[in-house]
């Protein structure tokens, strides 16, 4: 589960800087830039809830381990803002 964790850190680390580029510059100030960042948190919120919920069924089910629940929840943030850096991304080259 960590090889994973180091594979999206790049990415991650990528969109993050993406996302914060975006929100506190000017582009992200004016009325398309509030549009595209709406847009990707709507595309990004319900990664964290859908994914938390999945593991949580799951555990009901499987004995799973701490470090293995642990792990999966940053992997889920990790993907919640890499989804939001590409959101980002793409709706800033189509609007």
């Amino acid at each position: 589960m960590m090889i994973i964790g180091l594979v999206l850190l790049p990415f991650f680390i990528a969109s993050l800087y993406m996302v914060f580029k975006f929100t506190w510059g000017e582009e992200g100030k004016d009325e398309r830039g509030q549009k595209i960042v709406n847009k990707s948190f709507m595309i990004a919120a319900p990664i964290m809830p859908l994914g938390w919920l999945l593991i949580e069924m799951t555990l009901k089910f499987y004995d799973i381990s701490y470090d293995f629940y642990r792990d999966t929840m940053w992997i889920l943030i990790l993907l919640t803002f890499i989804a939001q850096g590409t959101t980002i991304y793409i709706y800033k080259k189509r609007i």
